[in-house]
């Protein structure tokens, strides 16, 4: 097990003071009540690192100084901190500030020990809390008590990732990224790569920062179907003058809020359901429009104005109108589906990804991989050729990423503190788990492996397997909870496969 020396912290985006910030952060997280939210906040922080939210709307906030001393120097530092936290955090009631070194407590006459001196600062704080009319209570989070945290049996892969062996950052991710390359040697050639639709599905499962922006840009759609429904055309009526799509605009507007609502976390549901529940209300108040403005047609075409026949050229000015309502209908159900679609993969924790022998399913892992790594996400893909024997794959694993001797929790707590640093889903990757000894091995231990690794909510995986193997290698229990997608190979892009192909290689194509 790691020994904790608060020198040797790992860094952070080259900075072990923020470092130190996110493993506070961290454990913050983990003393969170199960049911509040935690918040991991930026720069500027607004006088915490993270804070959480109770039920009861109280908040609880913490705030970490890299500090080896607790002079008046510090106490200033954290002086700022607290009172910034006071006026931006009016309901916080319990502020932990946590620094990596215990308090002096000699009480010897005649000097003032740092105790002495954070036990006035509480005083102090206390008095600024009551000149806002709120009660906080300060408590102190020195380098004993993260040690003990750190100590508990469930943190030793935390333990490892802050203080051990500098294994999964970048040029780890990297690595081993490169060694899967090798073994997969022509099945991945990146300078034959085709962008497919398929990769999407693989976005959404990763919660990437382009599968959030696809979901959000659906409003765009919604927001422009409004636009048509609302605003005039000539020589048709103004549609807001009439009553039926009234109700009807509001809620295409409560739709666009609640889009503004949605948010994609590494962790967690995916919240789709107060869009879903918005469209529905919405399609209601389409429906009844829609048949007002069919009653007001058929008005309109058994109408005379002063015994005067129209011309038969003449449109319906209705018309448009209804049309719009049609057209906001299908968008309606388009993003609906696409909602269901996406939530549905990224809800999920386990992706089985299938396909015929050639189809180019190690390519599509190999590239989503590098991907993901140079995103700055945690990922570690594994070719299934390398799992040799019918022995335990925890070992085999920990053997093939450099971990030999430590444990399936060391390996696991220590992608996860990687995912939290990275606020991003970290994804485990086995391709091919029918090759190697796989047939042998993962029908009987894939249960107990992925347990594992669904300790952590942090961390997903993606198998590929070849189609004709996947009933006989993955238990159907396994299956029915795992998000499937088919790779079919270059269907519907084959043309574009094949400029690549021959640029690639010095052959004139002609289209």
């Amino acid at each position: 097990m790691a020994s904790v020396n608060w020198n040797n912290i790992r860094p952070l985006n080259g900075s072990q003071n923020a470092g130190f910030e996110e493993l506070c952060a961290q454990l913050a997280r983990l003393e969170t009540p199960r049911d509040a939210k935690f918040t991991r906040t930026g720069n500027p922080d607004a006088g915490v690192e993270g804070y959480c939210v109770l039920p009861s709307g109280d908040e609880w906030g913490w705030q970490a100084k890299y500090f080896f001393s607790l002079g008046p120097s510090q106490l200033a530092q954290i002086d700022d901190s607290v009172e910034t936290a006071l006026d931006k955090h009016p309901n916080i009631r319990r502020y932990f500030v946590c620094v990596p070194i215990d308090r002096a407590d000699a009480r010897i006459q005649g000097r003032t020990s740092a105790m002495d001196r954070w036990n006035r600062r509480v005083q102090k704080w206390v008095g600024w809390a009551q000149q806002r009319n709120m009660q906080v209570e300060f408590v102190w989070w020195g380098a004993s008590e993260l040690v003990g945290r750190l100590s508990q049996p469930q943190q030793i892969g935390r333990l490892y990732y802050w203080f051990g062996s500098h294994g999964f950052d970048h040029d780890w991710f990297h690595g081993r990224l490169a060694e899967a390359i090798e073994a997969a040697g022509p099945r991945y050639n990146p300078q034959h790569h085709v962008e497919l639709d398929i990769a999407e599905s693989l976005e959404d499962f990763a919660r990437t920062v382009d599968s959030f922006n696809r979901m959000k840009s659906l409003a765009i759609d919604v927001r422009q179907r409004g636009l048509y429904l609302s605003h005039p055309r000539s020589n048709d009526h103004q549609p807001l003058d009439i009553p039926a799509l009234r109700p009807l605009m509001v809620t295409v507007d409560a739709v666009l809020d609640a889009f503004r609502t949605l948010e994609c976390n590494p962790t967690g549901e995916l919240e789709v359901q107060p869009i879903q529940q918005a469209l529905a209300v919405a399609t209601g108040f389409a429906d009844e429009a829609q048949a007002a403005i069919a009653d007001l047609q058929r008005e309109y075409e058994t109408q005379r104005d002063d015994g005067e026949e129209r011309s038969i050229h003449q449109r319906n000015p209705y018309s448009r109108v209804a049309q719009d309502i049609r057209g906001l209908e299908r968008e309606f159900d388009s993003v609906e589906y696409q909602l269901s679609q996406t939530s549905g993969v990224s809800n999920k924790r386990l992706m089985i990804l299938k396909g015929s022998a050639g189809t180019g399913k190690t390519h599509l892992m190999c590239d989503f991989a590098r991907r993901r790594i140079d995103a700055g996400a945690p990922v570690v893909l594994l070719m299934g050729q390398r799992f040799t024997d019918t022995g335990d794959p925890w070992r085999q694993l920990l053997e093939q990423v450099g971990m030999h001797g430590e444990t399936p929790d060391t390996f696991v707590g220590a992608l996860e503190a990687a995912a939290q640093s990275a606020n991003s889903r970290a994804l485990l990757m086995i391709d091919a788990v029918n090759e190697g000894r796989g047939r042998d091995i993962w029908p009987g231990n894939l249960a107990a492996f992925l347990s594992r690794i669904q300790q952590s909510q942090w961390i997903a995986t993606i198998l590929s397997v070849r189609s004709t193997y996947e009933r006989s290698i993955i238990p159907e229990h396994i299956g029915e909870r795992a998000a499937s997608i088919t790779h079919f190979g270059f269907r519907g892009h084959e043309y574009e496969a094949t400029r690549i192909f021959f640029e690639h290689h010095g052959i004139e194509f002609h289209s």
